[in-house]
């Protein structure tokens, strides 16, 4: 299955997908979890978010990053793509009294007034343009916090593609440079960023590949046609780092 060449085909399969794993996802969402805490931690490091006024999340999931953000917020809406999601979260947090919901596509969305603050971990890469959609991010509100998988994630899995000769079927991630530049070139804004290494310890490499599809990240990039990857599955029979490059920002 290739990415659709669409905006509302491609957001549509990303609904489907990741719906249909809500129920599964909390346990096999290694990487999400690891980069709420860190997330949450960054922008606690570079002030915080506003004490008043409303905080949006895009692409909530099950809630991760919104238990760790939303009981100082004034007022805080949650939002996903997908329902179940959605629904997910609101089980986990729904008695929280400042706590909204909201089933939304984040690379479109559209608020009624600007939130003072959005917040999103590991959603934008989903974007047909992740870089643009950020930018786009940034200009709704005075306050941008961000956590994205960066180009360079993943060698692990891809040398052993290239050493086939292949290509594997993991999607595109953006540059962390380009992100950052393009971001600290908006007009009256600051920018901080880091780049941080996540490094998770699979039992295997088919327990790496099913952590994709576990959570309904497993769409692969547009044009990949799959073949056997029996060699690598037994490259890595006795055990796999995956190492992920996560880029954090707070842009203000």
């Amino acid at each position: 299955m290739t990415r659709p060449d669409s905006k509302s085909s491609r957001s549509e399969l990303v609904a489907k997908r990741f719906g249909a794993r809500a129920a599964q996802y909390d346990e096999h969402a290694l990487l999400q979890r690891e980069s709420a805490a860190r997330l949450a931690a960054f922008i606690g490091a570079h002030g915080g978010l506003p004490a008043t006024g409303l905080v949006a999340e895009i692409g909530c999931g099950t809630g991760l990053l919104t238990s760790l953000l939303s009981p100082s917020a004034e007022s805080y809406l949650a939002t996903d793509i997908a329902p179940e999601m959605l629904a997910r979260c609101r089980e986990r947090l729904g008695h929280l009294p400042q706590l909204s919901f909201d089933v939304q596509d984040g690379e479109q969305i559209c608020f009624a007034s600007p939130p003072a603050a959005i917040v999103t971990n590991l959603t934008a890469q989903w974007f047909q343009n992740p870089v643009a959609g950020l930018c786009r991010l940034a200009v709704k509100t005075r306050r941008l916090a961000f956590a994205v998988p960066v180009s360079g994630s993943f060698p692990e899995w891809r040398q052993a593609f290239h050493d086939l000769g292949r290509e594997p079927g993991l999607l595109p991630l953006p540059d962390a440079g380009e992100l950052t530049s393009a971001l600290a070139a908006l007009p009256g804004r600051t920018g901080f960023f880091e780049t941080a290494t996540h490094v998770i310890r699979y039992e295997s490499a088919r327990a790496f590949a099913d952590s994709f599809r576990n959570i309904g990240a497993d769409q692969p990039r547009q044009g990949y046609r799959p073949e056997p990857i029996r060699p690598v599955l037994a490259r890595f029979a006795d055990g796999m780092d995956a190492t992920a490059h996560v880029l954090y920002g707070y842009v203000r």
